[in-house]
């Protein structure tokens, strides 16, 4: 009885897998409700690997079950959890590649360089300390996220500091302007020419949205994406005020619950957007950004259909990039074409400036 009771529960585990990699094909506008189910995916994966050991140790020919689970859901157990088994050190493999045939990309979002107050201390050091760190940065392509630009500051004058300073090409997507001409947008920043540039707006009343520019690199030309998708819009005394307060714990959570419903919408409109331009791409594409959303979501999904991702195809473990009280998100994401290849990636967890770590790529141009 016990057995059969256990065979059942394990037939509902793989229908609950099914559904979930089915869901993730589903945009949210369609039926919001897919959002919600598919943050319980990491569960049937889990229970799947207790079910292999399980019937491992008592030596049952049920085993083969699990197995092929594995087998066929593994692209989705290296989402959470990757492994990769490859030639190490891949900082070393890439060192000895000729110079002009790789590319290292930085993504980072800066939370403007914690212009805010709340954010900041009266000598603006961790704005001054990041600022440089990302000034002094080795890669060749930056891409930022939350970028801000106040030229008439001698903190917050990142241009000068960033680019200018360095002779580097440019390209800023200004979408906010504030009383002290301060800028706010996002950044592609090169040591490359830049051939060409776009932006790419997705809907009316946002300030999110996607920028594109094609560097020339040696007798090659990469278009590189930078992005910034809708944001979840949690606040983390949310999250403290529903598990803490009872007389609290109905309001909030329908707040959290009500963010998270229209965060999946726009993302999955803003995605659609994004998508659509990046796939009549005429060069081969490394696609950068805040997706906002986990990797078994509809948004990374889509993106996924037609790119390959520089964490899975070259980190390990779990990759996470947001510095908050929420553990083990992987929101942030650099996405590239099949043509080109990946050979080192980086989450930079010991860079704590912003409440995003940075993210740096080495890519395979050409041979």
């Amino acid at each position: 009885m016990r057995k059969k009771v256990s065979v059942t529960f394990y037939y509902i585990l793989v229908i609950w897998l099914l559904l979930a990699i089915a869901s993730m094909r589903i945009p949210s506008y369609y039926f919001w409700l897919t959002g919600f189910f598919l943050f319980t995916t990491p569960i049937p994966l889990v229970l799947n690997l207790v079910y292999l050991f399980t019937w491992g140790w008592q030596r049952s020919r049920l085993v083969i079950m699990p197995v092929l689970v594995i087998v066929f859901a593994w692209n989705y157990y290296q989402r959470g959890l990757t492994l990769n088994f490859n030639e190490k050190p891949s900082e070393a493999k890439a060192a000895n590649l000729p110079k002009t045939a790789t590319l290292d990309v930085l993504s980072y979002n800066v939370r403007i360089f914690n212009t805010y107050a709340h954010l900041q201390d009266k000598q603006a050091t961790n704005s001054r300390d990041m600022i440089k760190w990302v000034a002094e940065n080795s890669a060749d392509v930056y891409c930022l996220q939350e970028f801000y630009n106040e030229p008439q500051s001698s903190v917050y004058n990142s241009v000068q500091k960033i680019v200018k300073k360095y002779g580097k090409y440019y390209f800023i997507s200004n979408t906010l302007i504030n009383r002290v001409n301060g800028q706010f947008g996002m950044a592609i920043i090169s040591k490359y020419p830049i051939l060409n540039k776009g932006t790419i707006k997705f809907e009316k009343l946002t300030q999110n949205h996607a920028m594109f520019a094609d560097l020339k690199i040696k007798n090659d030309t990469v278009r590189v994406y930078n992005f910034h998708l809708q944001s979840m819009s949690i606040e983390e005394q949310d999250i403290i005020n529903t598990y803490r307060e009872q007389n609290l714990f109905g309001k909030d959570l329908r707040k959290v619950l009500r963010r998270l419903k229209n965060g999946f919408i726009k993302r999955s409109y803003q995605v659609n957007t994004l998508y659509d331009h990046l796939k009549d791409s005429p060069y081969s594409v490394i696609v950068c950004g805040d997706l906002n959303d986990v990797p078994y979501s509809y948004t990374y999904q889509k993106l996924n259909r037609q790119l390959l991702n520089a964490h899975t195809a070259a980190g390990w473990g779990v990759g996470s990039t947001y510095n908050g009280i929420l553990p083990l998100l992987r929101i942030d994401n650099q996405f590239f074409s099949p043509a080109l290849k990946v050979s080192n990636f980086k989450v930079h967890h010991d860079i704590t400036f912003s409440d995003h770590f940075p993210l740096t790529a080495t890519y395979i141009i050409s041979q």
